[in-house]
């Protein structure tokens, strides 16, 4: 059985762009940073973008935060304060266990 691979933070936001039909320059210009910059997030030489960057592609991407830097899904409820990281922590780390438990090189 072949490993799941997961997608990067990165190929997410590639995906999302190409998506969205937005160029590297275009997308650098709405959020304020280089076209470069945009280049080096997506080839995973930027692992991920800082905080303000991260809202900013997220806004003009048209999807959540959270899914752009995990690629987890927000559940649509609002959460606030610690109750809320807790949740989101919880749903990232039942995925990532899914991921290992069910293609793990023991399972295959």
């Amino acid at each position: 059985m072949p490993l799941l691979r997961v997608e990067s933070f990165g190929e997410r936001l590639k995906r999302l762009r190409l998506d969205r039909g937005v160029s590297c320059a275009q997308l650098a210009q709405r959020v304020g940073v280089t076209e470069g910059a945009i280049r080096q997030m997506e080839s995973g030489q930027t692992k991920i973008a800082s905080f303000v960057i991260g809202l900013r592609l997220a806004k003009e991407l048209g999807t959540d935060a959270w899914y752009l830097a995990n690629g987890v899904a927000d559940d649509g409820a609002v959460h606030e304060g610690a109750d809320g990281i807790a949740l989101r922590v919880a749903a990232l780390e039942q995925r990532m266990t899914s991921l290992i438990d069910g293609h793990s090189p023991q399972h295959s």
